[in-house]
């Protein structure tokens, strides 16, 4: 019998949990630091997370595709996969600063039904299924009410090749000028999650990849909010994307991508 969404959620949060436990043994400890790209960290803890989220969910799940940050795809031919982020925020969890958590995301034929997103060091776990909205510790959660980009927190990242490109730097400059205040918190998941509970009012970013935003992007759409990438779908970490709390979303199309054309 197939599992529900609740019950497939339960087994994203008991592995979540788990590599959450991994994170804090190892925080503020000195990490082996390898490097993926000049600035794309990964440490010994990344794999160790991965892999204990990689165990629970396919003897939960066995069945089904797995796309995994550091192992890659994991692929059986299911129309389900789950996309894994064991430390979204490497670099920061590698400097010891507190913002970075577990992501696991699951898509049923390319439609997001659950997400989980868990900062290890708040015990903040937000949750959420398709169409059954969005939570943080349990508790429902809504995005913001800001009702214009000028009174708005907004959040963006830096793609890892910046020292060589320009991608993305005239959107955050629009943003610097339009918005109330801008954030580089280099979290895509916590970000995501933050836009979910009305912390943040948007993130807008590009250079993301589908285990960065598997499971953000069900908080905010489950919460009330919009998530949209533009650009070559088949290339996620070439759109651009933007999530809000819906109210400012078209003001932040013209600004970032009209404006763009």
């Amino acid at each position: 019998m197939q599992k529900t969404y609740s019950e497939l959620l339960d087994s994203a949060v008991a592995a979540a949990r788990a590599a959450g436990q991994i994170l804090r043994e190892g925080w503020g400890k000195p990490h082996a630091l390898e490097f993926k790209g000049a600035t794309n960290l990964v440490t010994e803890v990344d794999r160790a997370a991965e892999a204990v989220i990689i165990e629970r969910l396919a003897r939960a799940t066995p069945d089904f595709d797995i796309l995994a940050e550091e192992s890659g795809a994991h692929t059986r031919g299911s129309a389900f996969r789950w996309a894994i982020d064991p430390v979204d925020g490497t670099t920061n969890y590698a400097h010891h600063f507190p913002y970075f958590g577990v992501s696991i995301g699951l898509a049923e034929n390319g439609v997001p039904v659950v997400g989980v997103v868990y900062d290890p060091i708040l015990d903040q776990l937000f949750t959420a299924t398709r169409g059954g909205g969005a939570f943080l510790n349990g508790e429902k959660i809504s995005c913001g009410h800001a009702q214009n980009v000028g009174a708005s927190i907004v959040a963006t990242g830096l793609i890892y090749e910046t020292w060589e490109s320009d991608r993305g730097l005239a959107e955050i400059i629009q943003m610097i000028k339009k918005a109330r205040s801008l954030r580089i918190n280099g979290s895509a998941a916590l970000d995501l999650a933050n836009v979910a509970c009305g912390r943040l009012d948007a993130y807008c970013d590009t250079g993301l990849f589908e285990w960065d935003i598997a499971a953000g992007r069900l908080l905010v759409t489950e919460a009330g909010g919009t998530f949209q990438q533009y650009g070559d779908r088949a290339r996620t970490d070439l759109t651009y994307c933007i999530a809000s709390n819906a109210h400012i979303h078209a003001e932040l199309e013209q600004l970032l991508i009209s404006a763009n054309d």
